[in-house]
């Protein structure tokens, strides 16, 4: 099957120092927390409005600025297997689109290094005029928002996405390899995820053999 467009998650798949991560470091969320608020979410504890209220919170009670935002966010480490697959694939004219649950700052830039066709994101973060954190704003919780993206971007052209393929390697991309039936998971280790993903891959070189 040549696909007619090829969606890729972004963290750990296009960039090996994923964003939230980097942003919790730099505003002192301990990793223990950051861990369990996601373990909880997945669990079914709590809810994705509860998550990013427990984030938003914690941001505003560090005083997470913009400049320090933007700091920690330019600082971008590409996977080097990125460069060469995305250049393959605009060789056979095949689109390809960054789906991620990442914020729109980070993720747009990481488009353009890459020469990505299309970008979405699911977060947007917002300052006040003095620069202070404010609130996110987000489409829906991360694995639906994925879901929700991807067909945006099937009907803008027109393809079905059974047509696609979906990169990713986190549980926030299950989803979107049900939707597409071609989800090729990547450098996982999960068992569960393996099930559900239609190929494993280790580097990004290997998509070349899917088509």
């Amino acid at each position: 099957m040549k696909p007619l467009i090829i969606f890729f998650d972004c963290d750990g798949v296009l960039v090996t120092d994923p964003l939230w991560p980097k942003l919790h470091r730099a505003v002192g969320l301990p990793i223990d927390l950051d861990k369990k608020w996601y373990g909880e979410f997945y669990a079914g504890q709590i809810s994705n409005e509860q998550w990013v209220k427990n984030l938003t919170d914690f941001y505003r009670k560090q005083r997470l600025n913009k400049k320090l935002f933007e700091k920690t966010l330019s600082d971008i480490k590409i996977n080097p297997e990125a460069y060469e697959i995305i250049k393959y694939l605009k060789s056979k004219k095949i689109k390809t689109a960054i789906i991620s649950s990442g914020i729109d700052y980070y993720i747009e830039k990481v488009a353009r290094v890459l020469n990505f066709d299309y970008w979405r994101a699911n977060a947007t973060f917002h300052f006040n005029k003095k620069g202070l954190f404010t609130k996110i704003d987000y489409l829906t919780d991360d694995p639906t928002a994925k879901v929700v993206q991807v067909k945006e971007i099937c009907s803008l052209l027109k393809v079905k996405s059974t047509e696609t393929i979906f990169v990713g390697d986190s549980d926030n991309d299950l989803a979107a390899f049900k939707l597409t039936k071609h989800g090729v998971l990547y450098r996982g280790k999960n068992k569960d995820h393996e099930k559900l993903a239609w190929k494993t891959i280790e580097n990004l070189a290997e998509l070349r053999k899917m088509f």
